[in-house]
């Protein structure tokens, strides 16, 4: 088995959460701009520990039409230090 670690430095939170609740009032987007750091990566990684099995086969089928086959047991996600 290889593990693939990914680092991730950018992340859309507004769009993240839509991405987590469907379609947002304004006023919810703007919340979410004015969290702490902390929490939105908290917010991240759960999206992605959430949709593990999601995330996989988005990185199988991205692969594929690349012409590399792969089976990718499961995504999971942490913060970093």
């Amino acid at each position: 088995m290889v593990e693939l670690r990914l680092n991730v430095s950018e992340v859309d939170y507004a769009s993240l959460l839509q991405a987590m609740a469907g379609h947002l009032p304004p006023m919810m987007v703007m919340a979410v701009r004015s969290m702490p750091d902390s929490a939105k990566e908290d917010m991240a990684v759960n999206y992605v520990n959430s949709n593990g099995d999601q995330i996989a086969r988005w990185l199988e089928n991205a692969l594929a039409a690349n012409g590399v086959r792969m089976k990718i047991s499961g995504a999971r996600a942490a913060k970093l230090s």
